[in-house]
């Protein structure tokens, strides 16, 4: 973003502290410095190269940038990109990322993934069935089972359902054996440059293993590959959809059916990254149908949809702000009409 364009947008804020009633972090914390306005406030310090506290320095970095600040603005302001492009601008000085960013950072630049996990693992989800399938890098299809790190290395169990599904549907992908990141915590981040690069060899390997299509598992590689890549990468002309649409299309189709799951009932939370976040896409029905399909009984959330609350997880701030981010996911279970819930995030 233009740094003058930067400065007239801030400077349009009217201070009518409409963007304080719904942001997270601002909420959890009832501090001026965590909110979209204070955070505007501290921009335009960096923006204009005066020095800013430490605390200041927080409350940057402890921004999930989820936008919802930016839909109830009353100036039009896109305030979760001015923060975005603030720590861009503070990635190169002391006031910077935090070490545990860096660490990360580091991480996915060595290891291919955000979560420390061993290269060798990646595929330690797969089914035993499916070992020697001949469903890796080497079978003849462009689409692309993307797990993610999330998937691969922690919560296997969305792998392997995503994969097996896909496999009874006989539907046509592949997966890679040495997967990268998407890349989306250096973004998210603020380190640019370094997540240009990263954009770049992922992509690479995307084009070299003839992708098409990709179908991703998780709401943070969905951004990535759908929003940031196309302007970081000329030409990017790689298609990008969530699992929950394909398995939607598969059901509408007839190709898999689903097992009833009467007397159930839980709480759905939408994640930001698969609606107010993604550009030309709210994946909003898709996952409500399907519940309804099967019988559960959907209850949703005061805010949902387009207005849903963050997690509490967005941009790194977990790594920063371990118990901000619980008071916020928490925040969301104290509104619940159900004893369970199920988020796309």
């Amino acid at each position: 973003m233009n740094e003058d364009k930067i400065l007239d947008q801030i400077d349009s804020c009217i201070d009518c502290m409409s963007c304080l009633e719904v942001c997270d972090t601002y909420l959890a914390t009832d501090n001026e410095i965590q909110s979209p306005n204070g955070r505007l406030k501290i921009a335009e310090k960096v923006f204009t190269n005066q020095r800013i506290s430490e605390e200041e320095r927080f409350g940057i970095y402890t921004c999930t940038l989820c936008s919802l600040c930016d839909t109830v603005c009353t100036q039009e302001i896109p305030i979760s990109k001015i923060i975005h492009a603030t720590k861009i601008k503070l990635s190169n000085t002391e006031m910077g990322p935090y070490e545990i960013h860096n660490k990360i950072s580091e991480g996915i630049i060595e290891k291919d993934n955000s979560v420390n996990g061993e290269p060798e693992e990646r595929l330690d989800w797969l089914p035993e069935q499916y070992k020697d399938s001949e469903i890796f890098d080497d079978r003849e299809s462009d689409t692309l089972l993307f797990l993610g790190c999330m998937s691969s290395f922690k919560v296997k169990e969305s792998a392997s359902a995503s994969y097996q599904i896909l496999r009874k549907a006989d539907y046509d992908f592949k997966i890679l054996k040495n997967e990268p990141c998407c890349g989306e915590y250096l973004y998210s981040a603020g380190k640019l440059e370094e997540a240009k690069k990263y954009f770049k060899k992922t992509y690479e390997i995307l084009k070299q293993n003839g992708i098409k299509k990709i179908i991703v598992t998780c709401a943070g590689c969905l951004y990535a590959f759908n929003n940031v890549y196309p302007k970081y990468i000329e030409g990017y002309d790689i298609e990008v959809c969530h699992i929950i649409q394909i398995i939607y299309d598969l059901v509408k189709d007839g190709k898999i059916s689903l097992k009833k799951l009467d007397n159930l009932e839980f709480t759905y939370h939408d994640a930001c990254r698969m609606g107010r976040k993604i550009d030309g896409m709210n994946i909003y029905n898709e996952p409500r149908e399907l519940f309804s399909l099967i019988g559960i009984k959907l209850h949703e959330l005061p805010n949902n949809r387009e207005n849903t609350p963050c997690c509490g997880a967005g941009s790194g701030i977990r790594g920063v702000a371990k118990d901000l981010c619980i008071d916020i996911g928490s925040s969301i279970l104290e509104n619940l009409k159900t004893d369970s819930i199920v988020s796309s995030c």
